[in-house]
């Protein structure tokens, strides 16, 4: 993956415990989706998580169904979450301008807060240090009627989770290719670094 730059690699906001998501609560009509996903915490412990995320209604009639390993209305994954494509807004009418007026105290008027609205109603961060998704580890998200709408495999995996930890962030680096084609590799290469997070732990 190579060292990435802007805010790919910080860490969520998301409350630790959180298990309903939305960063515009009460501003418009949502729906209930469930995301299921893993994180890696701070002792490189893998953590299986399962959280609501609440997006706008109308959006599941939008999205076709679709099989581990197709994004489906996934954008992306990185450390900190998910977000979904904010094109969908377009498709099913949503009315950011009506958002922006309800929520007058919290925006300026002008046209940034258009795109502001539309990164907060389809960005989301997620609880959990340092969230993951791979073939191994996928990020799934299921419409309302517990329909398989979204997947994500192509961020990071357990391993490169554990090797930024490890190097404070000097390995930046998905290791996607190494956990399809040297199983046994990887498996050596994840079991080194947990120990090493170990050691710097006690130590």
């Amino acid at each position: 993956m190579g060292r990435r730059a802007g805010n790919t690699m910080r860490r969520s906001g998301a409350e630790p415990e959180a298990l309903v998501l939305n960063n515009l609560p009460g501003l418009f009509p949502t729906e209930d989706w469930w995301v299921t996903y893993w994180s890696v915490n701070e002792e490189g412990a893998l953590e299986h998580r399962r959280v609501i995320v609440q997006l706008p209604a109308g959006l599941a009639d939008r999205c076709v169904p679709v099989s581990i390993g197709y994004n489906g209305c996934i954008q992306m994954v990185r450390r900190w979450g998910m977000a979904i494509y904010p094109s969908l807004l377009e498709e099913i009418d949503f009315d950011l301008e009506a958002v922006i007026r309800q929520a007058s105290n919290r925006y300026s008027g002008g046209p940034e807060d258009y795109l502001r609205v539309a990164l907060e109603v389809t960005h989301f961060d997620l609880p959990g240090h340092f969230i993951i998704a791979s073939n191994e580890h996928p990020l799934l998200m299921y419409d309302p009627a517990g329909i398989l709408k979204g997947s994500y495999v192509r961020w990071c995996t357990y391993l490169g989770a554990l090797a930024f930890l490890a190097t404070d962030g000097k390995v930046s680096s998905g290791f996607l290719r190494l956990a399809l084609e040297a199983r046994d590799t990887y498996q050596e290469a994840v079991g080194y670094l947990r120990a090493a997070l170990a050691s710097q732990r006690a130590g």
